[in-house]
């Protein structure tokens, strides 16, 4: 009281003085806080601007006439592997997409598909899931000859599967929560562990563990479907966590992300829980460049919707690089594509509509 009453004898502004002293300490504190949080607007999420593709090649059928409905891709330097669900059949095509080889075995044989799914080319020949029959089909990349088949020991789920190093990995089904998300079996069929991490969710959460299955480098990346988590593990028995990095730090997928949340908070809303609501599609990595389709839940004008992001990522850091729109001038612009892939040799996208079930064929945007 003294100090106070000698700064006041001395002639300090009135604002200092008696209770104007606390009331000026206020506003300044609330002005000083005001301007940091404006200032902070600078670090933000961003939104990129959004690429727009459009086909160089578009297909309803193939020549015989071949007709599809749902496909996936695979492809290596001379060849695109496609197969189709129903009806079942394998086609070895050469990047003009003219057909090299057609395969219809349909049926429960040896050497049959039953509604193969996916498809992943490696040194024993083409690997196919055949989810009819609940096997790995494996058949020659030049003419789809049967070479040889592996059982599928357990129930999994429908995303991607991966191969590496004679190991199959798979995700699980994992109607409850789980952190073994990912079966491992060998050639012969046999279980050999499982892998994978829990993914932080909320109580009473059911099938938010989904993951997708990619390699990187020799690490072994599982991205949540609707989770905003992306693991990178090391290989080897333990599967280490090497970097979780997150999703949903990046626009549209956090607002893919809120919105859900929001439909599972709502009141009277009921889980079912034989079903996963995805926000990530499907997910490809191509040397370090991580490819993901998604919903994007931008609302009711789908005249903007986005349907491909493209990261870099290594196991310090994930960048965000492009979103990139595919323009088809058909309803399959507003919804997600049911398919696609990246054709590293050919700089190629190939993508199915969700709508028209065509195949599109763009050029890969390049850095």
């Amino acid at each position: 009281m003294h100090l106070v009453k000698k700064l006041n004898e001395k002639g300090w502004p009135s604002i200092f003085q008696g209770g104007h002293l606390f009331s000026f300490i206020q506003n300044w504190l609330f002005y000083s806080l005001l301007f940091l949080l404006f200032s902070c607007n600078d670090v933000s999420i961003k939104e990129l601007p959004t690429t727009i593709l459009e086909p160089n090649l578009v297909f309803d059928e193939f020549e015989g006439p071949i007709f599809f409905t749902n496909v996936q891709f695979e492809s290596d330097k001379n060849h695109i592997y496609l197969i189709n669900a129903r009806p079942s059949m394998f086609i070895v095509l050469n990047k003009k997409f003219e057909i090299q080889s057609l395969v219809e075995r349909r049926g429960n044989g040896p050497d049959d598909l039953d509604y193969p799914i996916q498809l992943q080319k490696s040194k024993y020949g083409v690997l196919i899931e055949d989810r009819g029959n609940y096997k790995i089909s494996i058949v020659s990349p030049k003419d789809g000859s049967h070479i040889d088949e592996i059982p599928i020991p357990e129930s999994v789920g429908h995303t991607r599967f991966f191969f590496q190093d004679d190991t199959f990995y798979f995700p699980m089904v994992g109607y409850k929560s789980d952190t073994s998300s990912v079966l491992k079996f060998n050639l012969l069929g046999e279980p050999i562990g499982k892998t994978g991490l829990l993914m932080p969710e909320g109580e009473n959460a059911i099938n938010r563990q989904a993951r997708l299955i990619q390699p990187l480098q020799d690490k072994l990346v599982l991205i949540g479907v609707n989770l905003p988590y992306i693991d990178i593990l090391s290989t080897g028995d333990k599967h280490e966590l090497v970097k979780r990095h997150r999703w949903d730090q990046f626009e549209p997928l956090k607002r893919a992300l809120d919105s859900l949340e929001n439909d599972f908070n709502k009141p009277g809303y009921e889980v079912n829980e034989r079903e996963i609501k995805s926000i990530v599609i499907d997910a490809q990595i191509v040397k370090d460049r991580l490819y993901v389709t998604f919903t994007d839940r931008i609302g009711l004008d789908r005249s903007k919707a986005r349907h491909l992001l493209e990261f870099k990522i290594d196991n310090s850091s994930l960048e965000y690089v492009r979103a990139i729109r595919f323009q088809t001038g058909t309803p399959d612009d507003n919804l997600h594509p049911t398919a696609f892939h990246i054709d590293e040799s050919a700089k190629k996208i190939y993508t199915q509509g969700l709508i028209t079930k065509q195949i599109y064929v763009f050029d890969l945007p390049l850095d």
